[in-house]
C-alpha cells in the first residue's frame, strides 16, 4: 500500500491524534453547592434544605379548627387538598407572627408530615459551598436549639440551618390539641 494512499493517510491521522490526545478527566468527585431557602423566623435569618420546601406561598385564607392549640392557624385549601398552616413564631415562643406582607408559607413534606409552616419573610434561594458548613449554631432564641443543624455565612449574614426533619420528628409539633 502506498504511503499516500487515503488509508495510510487515515492511519497516520489516527496514531498522531492518539498520541496527542488528553487523557480522560480524573475521577474526582465535584461536591455540589448546599441549596436552601432562606427565611426570618424570630428575628433569626435561617435556610432549610431546597428539598425539604415544596412551595412557598402568601398566607392563605384558613378554617379555624375547635380543639387545636392556638400555634395551628387552622386549615387551608391548597389546590385541592386540606393542608394545616401553623404559626412558626407562636409555635417556638408564644409570639404570634403579624400578619403583613413579608409574611410567606412554605410548604414541607418530609416523613408524611404535610404542612403549612408561616414565617415573617422569606429571602429566596441561598446557595452556600459544603466545605464553609459550620458545626454550631448561633441563635438568640432557645426554642430554636433543637432544631437547627449547624449554619453558613455569607458576606453579610450568619445563616442557621433549620432542620425539617428534626421539627417533624419533635413530639410538641407532632401534638397540635
Amino acid at each position: 500500500m502506498s504511503a499516500n494512499s487515503p488509508f495510510a493517510i487515515l492511519q497516520d491521522f489516527e496514531s498522531r491524534c492518539r498520541a496527542n490526545a488528553a487523557g480522560l478527566p480524573t475521577g474526582e468527585v465535584v461536591e455540589d453547592d448546599w441549596i436552601g431557602i432562606g427565611f426570618g423566623l424570630c428575628g433569626q435569618r435561617l435556610v432549610a434544605k431546597m428539598s425539604d420546601v415544596t412551595e412557598i406561598l402568601p398566607p392563605p385564607d384558613t378554617i379555624r379548627v375547635p380543639g387545636v392549640l392556638s400555634w395551628v392557624t387552622g386549615l387551608a385549601n391548597v389546590r385541592g387538598t386540606l393542608l394545616p398552616i401553623l404559626d412558626m413564631g407562636a409555635y417556638l415562643n408564644g409570639e404570634f407572627t403579624q400578619p403583613g406582607k413579608e409574611c410567606r408559607v412554605l410548604i414541607i413534606n418530609k416523613n408524611n408530615v404535610i404542612a403549612g409552616l408561616l414565617v415573617e419573610e422569606v429571602f429566596g434561594m441561598r446557595r452556600f459551598k459544603p466545605e464553609l458548613k459550620e458545626e454550631s449554631s448561633i441563635s438568640g432564641v432557645d426554642e430554636l436549639n433543637p432544631y437547627l443543624e449547624g449554619g453558613f455565612s455569607d458576606t453579610q449574614f450568619k445563616w442557621n440551618i433549620f432542620d425539617v426533619e428534626k421539627l417533624v420528628s419533635h413530639e410538641k409539633f407532632l401534638r397540635v390539641v
